[in-house]
């Protein structure tokens, strides 16, 4: 019942506060990602009036467990050019990511910088925002001891839909 109340609570949230913000959410996958990250799909989402991208991550299966967070900020979004109505854009910003995994029965965590860099485009009158891009991160493993992680470059391609 919990479940329930709170579900309905996050879908009244959003679709209340849709009229002051457009709100985009989608998919992406998560590919070349190196040991911190796992392969995988994640959930992203944006407000068009201020400049961050959130994605959260995670990956359940036989040997491992693993919940991810990304937050970034676009220092900017810009148009290259036209393709039909709409523009095609490229973008750069700068973030943080958190990992939390639980291989063999462990408690790993993992938190660092990226620097994303992409291209996205806003079709079908804005409704529908395709993307790709790749996040340069490096990390530092906070437990189960503190080390350096090496310089990683995921790539990840996916779209969001937005509500106006």
């Amino acid at each position: 019942m919990k479940k329930k109340v709170l579900i309905l609570a996050a879908v009244l949230l959003v679709v209340t506060t849709t009229g002051a913000f457009s709100l985009g959410i989608g998919l992406q996958y998560n590919g070349n990602a190196g040991k911190v990250f796992t392969n995988g799909v994640a959930l992203t989402f944006k407000v068009d009036s201020i400049p961050l991208v959130f994605a959260t991550n995670w990956v359940f299966d036989e040997d491992n467990a693993q919940f991810g967070l990304t937050a970034d900020y676009w220092i900017f979004n810009n148009k290259i050019t036209n393709v039909g109505s709409a523009s095609l854009n490229w973008f750069l910003g700068i973030g943080a990511f958190a990992n939390f995994a639980f291989p063999d029965d462990e408690f790993v965590f993992v938190g660092g910088a990226r620097v994303p860099v992409g291209l996205n485009m806003f079709i079908a009158k804005g409704v529908f925002e395709p993307f790709i891009q790749i996040a340069p991160s490096f990390g530092i493993r906070i437990i189960p001891k503190l080390d350096a992680e090496d310089l990683f470059f995921p790539i990840s391609i996916g779209f969001r839909v937005w509500f106006k």
